[in-house]
């Protein structure tokens, strides 16, 4: 199954009453911002996954050192949590201070995912985990009968597809779980699952049902570009359907999830961008794409007024898309996450630095306003 690249609450209000709101002193009816725009962090190893809680304190993973760290206004990131394995940590959620979690337990060899888990962090230090993702996908395969790869059933120029091109001719989708992002809404947890190519939503029980799996992303080869793979002249014409990778999901209203997608295949050069928004009822998992066309959607964010905030790694920049126009909101190397919050666009971004073990880590965690 696919992988990211190896280089990569909405709490509801209580209705005060009128006597309440009257009396309410002016300080507290306007609390002053806590999250100033610019750099919160710096110095970050792999920080793919942020989320900001209510009263603006920020959390942010190291995913590579299996760590996350909490950011508060005006002060040093601190290391609040450390994988005890030593293994991958993300998909960050945060409500009043606890703050939701996955973990993915991989072989350091051949990268195959052989565990997963959603867990919880409470601000006494105390860890909790609530469902075991990676039995699920075992147990369930929530993709498992999708096809991948072509549909056309041409046996023949599929046998001519080169075996070290990275997947199969045609195929099904395999059992593989990497979960890389979370999203809370009236006690659910959403999950999106890159290695599954599912969206899951797991109880404060611990029980998982899948809300969807993301559809094949199909791509027509063209001369040109059979040309420049060295594939033999029967591609031409021919439809490939990729993986639909879930990169990130985030709530919205009346059940809505949107979710950010990868093609599972090369972009840019190769193929172009291919990065997707999905909107997705979470009850009945209808699915719509409602954005494509971005290079590297790692991160997906919405404000309460409909802008969709896509963080594209490799295109170096956050796209903002709405009612079907888009512009750059900001140019930043490598972002990985993004999140909206009544301060502004929180983003990670320079999120491969130091991945590769020859410079020191550059990554950063910066409100864009």
């Amino acid at each position: 199954m696919s992988r990211l690249p190896r280089c990569l609450t909405a709490a509801v209000a209580l209705i005060l009453g009128a006597a309440l709101i009257a009396t309410t002193p002016p300080a507290q009816a306007h609390s002053k911002p806590r999250l100033p725009k610019g750099v919160l962090a710096s110095g970050l190893l792999s920080p793919l996954s942020a989320a900001v809680d209510h009263d603006g304190t920020a959390y942010v993973s190291s995913n590579f050192a299996g760590q996350i760290l909490k950011v508060r206004p005006g002060k040093k990131a601190k290391v609040i949590y450390t994988d005890p394995n030593g293994y991958e940590v993300g998909g960050l959620s945060v409500h009043d201070g606890v703050v939701t979690f996955v973990v993915t337990r991989s072989n350091r060899e051949t990268f195959e995912n052989t565990g997963s888990w959603l867990k919880r962090l409470y601000p006494s230090g105390k860890v909790r985990t609530v469902a075991d993702l990676h039995a699920y996908e075992t147990k369930r395969n929530p993709d498992g009968r999708t096809s991948y790869g072509f549909r056309d059933g041409d046996t023949d120029c599929n046998a001519k597809w080169p075996a070290d091109i990275g997947a199969p001719a045609a195929y099904k989708g395999g059992i593989d779980s990497h979960p890389y992002a979370t999203a809370l809404q009236h006690g659910r947890t959403y999950v999106a699952d890159a290695g599954g190519n599912s969206i899951l939503s797991v109880s404060s029980h611990g029980h998982i049902r899948t809300v969807a799996t993301l559809p094949g992303i199909p791509y027509t080869f063209t001369p040109e570009v059979v040309a420049g793979f060295g594939l033999d002249e029967c591609f031409v014409g021919r439809t490939y359907y990729f993986e639909g990778v879930p990169t990130d999901v985030e709530t919205s209203h009346h059940g809505r999830l949107y979710v950010s997608s990868l093609p599972g295949g090369p972009e840019g050069p190769e193929l172009g961008p291919r990065g997707s928004v999905f909107k997705i009822d979470a009850r009945t998992g209808h699915k719509k794409q409602v954005a494509q066309g971005f290079l590297g959607a790692t991160g997906v964010a919405v404000s309460p007024h409909g802008t969709i905030y896509v963080a594209e790694m490799f295109g170096n920049k956050i796209t903002a898309v709405r009612h079907g126009h888009r512009w750059t909101k900001a140019e930043k190397p490598t972002p990985g996450a993004v999140e909206w919050t009544r301060w502004g666009v929180v983003a990670t971004i320079d999120v491969l630095s130091g991945t590769d073990g020859t410079s020191p880590p550059a990554g950063k965690l910066v409100n864009l306003g």
